[in-house]
């Protein structure tokens, strides 16, 4: 009987060892689990341009990622029915959630996935879903010798239309300048602003072509920018007028740093020597015998400040009581 205790005592000892053994490697399995699920890119790549030897890329975010990989072959993985299909090809990492692929060959399919890379280098378990994208046909050419070659369809224009953002200038806390090297066509130029420190997006009002020249743009900021502080611009889409794509990624992003003393941004009424004293006496509000005409007063523009208004309206009072003052002293 005493026997039969000592082996019941020992299962049931096996027994907790084992189901202890169990939930630690449960918990490490979940824990694991949990880690590269944070890490998953879950939609395809888009795509953004292709030209007969590159194609540019962009995806979602992730959070807990610091550098991205485009890995790409001439076969689907996704439809592979081999045990372990690998792509034949990857980028570096980058940190950017876009990239360009270049040294493609010409009107071939390539497919393209991104898996994403957490601060300790480890990537994430699955691959994005998948996107298919065909470049575009090479253009075949006559040389002088009558030798026929292919080249891209952009090569004539890209040496002389080369289109590039070539300087931003933060203009005041909500104006940005952007200059590029061509003039731009009347299609609209998409862009997006971060902050470098916290990788923070700022939010873009509107963006204008700036009239003073057909090179340049406005971009009109919906917060306020930081002083000394240094902020990223990429441009999404822009086209010149010859219908040339910037290259996202590669002729399109700049950093910029906003100076210490960086000024308010100028919303306010124009400027009230606008109106000159002639001009205000001509409209019958100043009467040069002292006194002022309320009645005759010239409506403001509605933009203007209650402190510009207290500045015009004192400047008229001391001017009346200087002509005044002169009147009695005169006689």
């Amino acid at each position: 009987m005493l026997h039969i205790k000592k082996i019941a005592i020992a299962s049931i000892i096996l027994l907790a060892s084992s189901t202890i053994a169990l939930a630690a490697t449960w918990t490490e399995v979940t824990t694991s689990a949990s880690v590269n699920t944070s890490l998953e890119v879950k939609n395809a790549p888009s795509l953004v341009s292709k030209t007969s030897d590159s194609i540019t890329l962009e995806w979602d975010k992730v959070e807990a990622a610091t550098t991205y990989i485009v890995k790409y072959s001439k076969t689907s993985v996704a439809t592979s029915t081999l045990p372990n299909p690998q792509y034949d090809n990857e980028t570096d990492p980058v940190t950017t959630t876009g990239s360009v692929i270049e040294s493609l060959e010409p009107d071939t399919e390539y497919y393209f996935s991104v898996v994403a890379v957490d601060k300790d280098n480890n990537e994430s378990d699955t691959y994005s879903d998948e996107l298919k994208v065909k470049t575009d046909a090479a253009e075949a050419i006559a040389t002088s010798t009558g030798e026929t070659v292919s080249v891209s369809p952009t090569a004539t224009t890209e040496s002389t239309w080369s289109l590039a953002l070539v300087n931003v200038v933060a203009q005041d806390n909500k104006t940005v300048s952007l200059e590029f090297s061509a003039p731009l066509s009347s299609e609209p130029v998409t862009l997006k602003i971060t902050k470098t420190s916290d990788n923070s997006d700022i939010p873009v009002s509107s963006v204008n072509p700036d009239p003073t020249s057909p090179t340049k743009v406005l971009v009109t900021i919906a917060t306020v920018l930081d002083p000394t502080s240094s902020y990223s611009l990429t441009i999404i889409k822009a086209t010149d007028t010859a219908w040339n794509n910037i290259k996202q990624w590669i002729d399109g992003v700049k950093e910029f740093l906003t100076s210490d003393t960086l000024p308010n941004s100028l919303e306010a009424a124009p400027a009230i020597t606008s109106m000159s004293w002639s001009e205000l006496n001509a409209s019958g509000s100043l009467d040069l015998s002292g006194s002022l005409n309320p009645a005759n007063a010239p409506e403001l523009p509605a933009t203007w400040t209650k402190e510009n208004l207290i500045v015009i309206v004192a400047l008229i009072l001391s001017f009346g009581i200087m002509y005044t003052y002169r009147r009695k002293t005169a006689k």
